[in-house]
């Protein structure tokens, strides 16, 4: 996993806010079960210059996923 720059400022893939993103570059597990912190993370691929595919997770916090709702913050996931 490496950390990168919080741009875009908006997730590219539900529209919502995010607290974090991360980039990893082999294998990942997410288990958001009774997750205190985060309720959602949207996963984007990506390459890097060097064409290596690479993932990138946007994590939302249970505020930023609008859980008080159903669906997404962004209205883009049901």
């Amino acid at each position: 996993m490496s950390d990168a720059p919080t741009e875009p400022v908006i997730c590219p893939v539900c529209g919502a806010d995010f607290e974090t993103l991360s980039v990893h570059d082999e294998g990942v597990m997410v288990n958001l079960l009774d997750n205190d912190r985060y309720h959602r993370v949207c996963f984007q691929p990506v390459s890097n210059d060097e064409e290596t595919p690479l993932l990138r997770f946007f994590h939302h916090s249970h505020e930023q996923a609008g859980t008080d709702e159903p669906g997404s913050a962004g209205g883009r996931v049901p």
